[in-house]
């Protein structure tokens, strides 16, 4: 018969344990907040969490489907990858890197919480860090996001021409935003990172 303390032992085996504030991401690995240097995360962790995340707090109506949908972080990171310069096109594709653990918390509620900024800004660093992406040019992605933002404007919400910030000086893009569901994103996303990859 086994006993109380050999019960309670084999539980303690059972648990999986992490130091610090963590998340179990797809692959089953922790992403740890207080060292987010140290984790293992996979191309599919980034390429799913992104494509599973929404933007605007998914509060996008489309215009070419007449109707709500879910528009992710993944297709925003893949057509802004094919809008910039192809020497811009690595950084445009994981410039949201972060995102991927982190959620998309909108603008106007980051602004209001420099804590979790700072928190997603060391993530970004470290998953960008870990596959070897560098933004050499961040003046340029952001612009290029800043574009992305007035196409997803014109495209995606239910916007009637009220002043934005400096948004209101960008130029949408040409093409129009048709949203793709979350796993078509996420499958997106991971082939261009691939693609570019392998072009660089």
């Amino acid at each position: 018969m086994i006993d109380l303390a050999t019960i309670d032992a084999m539980r303690e085996s059972t648990i999986r344990r992490a130091i610090g504030p963590t998340i179990l991401l797809g692959s089953g690995t922790y992403f740890d907040f207080d060292a987010p240097e140290d984790s293992l995360i996979t191309l599919e962790d980034v390429a799913y969490g992104l494509g599973y995340e929404g933007r605007f707090a998914g509060q996008c109506v489309s215009r070419l489907l007449g109707e709500r949908a879910m528009y992710t972080v993944a297709q925003h990171c893949v057509l802004m990858s094919h809008a910039v310069e192809p020497h811009l096109a690595r950084a445009a594709l994981w410039h949201e890197a972060g995102e991927a653990v982190c959620g998309d918390m909108t603008g106007p509620l980051k602004s209001k919480n420099p804590s979790f900024k700072a928190d997603e800004k060391r993530s970004e660093a470290a998953i960008l860090a870990r596959f070897g992406i560098e933004i050499t040019d961040p003046v340029a992605i952001k612009h290029a996001d800043i574009r992305m933002l007035a196409t997803e404007r014109r495209d995606l919400l239910p916007w009637n021409g009220e002043r934005w910030t400096v948004e209101d000086l960008a130029l949408p893009y040409d093409f129009e935003i048709l949203p793709w569901t979350p796993n078509v994103a996420a499958e997106t996303w991971l082939r261009r990172a691939r693609e570019l990859e392998e072009s660089k």
